[in-house]
């Protein structure tokens, strides 16, 4: 019951921050603006902007992520005449937002609902929850995210395990973006720092082959 009120509090504080979001970055860049010099704060700002593209990517294919669940679920207990489509549907797609956790919140309030119907609806539901769900995170969460912010499937995968058995729910929120922005820092700051070195380097060896 803590994860699941957890679980709420958590979208309410994003959807808070997502809400009030232009203020708190003028906010914060006035802030910053004060604390830095021009050139610093100039480098900040292109990765600041850098990491809230990121973020707003992932929220935005993580709504549709949820849109295709909650889609496939109403297909499915429409097909076969299962009661209360709408609003476990509704459910689903709406816990399907927190990787990981969340799927397994939405099979169980869902499953919950049907068992008081027939329960055997609610063994199809699960089944079908199970089946949606494998394919989700393993084929169609990846894809979808890894295409949309570069980073590759299987990193995605494990920053959801680790983000998870480090900050629980928290972590399984932050996971992807976390992952995604790790690996911008890597490839478009360290990365590429050392491949301006090693290129640098090289010129220098060539220099002085050359005397």
């Amino acid at each position: 019951s803590k994860a699941i009120f957890d679980l709420f509090i958590a979208m309410f504080l994003a959807i808070y921050f997502l809400a009030d979001k232009d203020r708190l970055r003028n906010g914060f860049s006035r802030l910053l603006k004060r604390l830095l010099k021009a050139e610093n704060y100039k480098a900040f700002a292109g990765f600041w902007e850098r990491c809230n593209s990121i973020l707003i990517r992932y929220i935005a294919f993580d709504i549709i992520d949820g849109i295709i669940v909650g889609v496939a679920n109403f297909i499915f207990m429409s097909i076969f005449g299962i009661p209360y489509s709408v609003l476990i549907s509704l459910v689903v797609g709406v816990t399907n937002l927190a990787p990981t956790f969340g799927p397994i919140v939405g099979a169980i309030i869902g499953g919950f609902i049907l068992v008081l119907v027939n329960p055997l609806h609610a063994l199809w539901f699960i089944i079908f929850t199970i089946v949606l769900q494998t394919i989700d995170g393993y084929i169609l969460k990846p894809k979808l995210f890894g295409g949309s912010l570069g980073v590759p499937g299987v990193w995605i995968l494990i920053s959801i395990v680790v983000g998870s058995r480090i900050l629980g729910v928290t972590g399984i929120l932050l996971a992807i973006p976390f992952a995604a922005i790790v690996d911008f820092i890597y490839h478009d700051l360290i990365f590429r720092e050392t491949r301006k070195k090693e290129e640098l380097e090289k010129l220098e060896r060539q220099k002085s082959e050359n005397k």
